[in-house]
């Protein structure tokens, strides 16, 4: 019994880890895009002038 906690703990814990890091890599990747959108707009508005 004692070995099948830890298994399932160890499992819970990786989940989460991976629910974590999946949740921080889609941050990054929103604001990533974001950046991007800000330095592309002043190029676009450079050539419509």
């Amino acid at each position: 019994m004692d070995v099948e906690k830890m298994l399932a703990t160890i499992a819970l814990l990786a989940g989460a880890f991976k629910a974590t890091t999946s949740g921080l890599k889609d941050l990054q990747d929103i604001a990533t895009e974001r950046k991007k959108k800000k330095r592309r707009s002043p190029t676009k508005k450079k050539r419509r002038k």
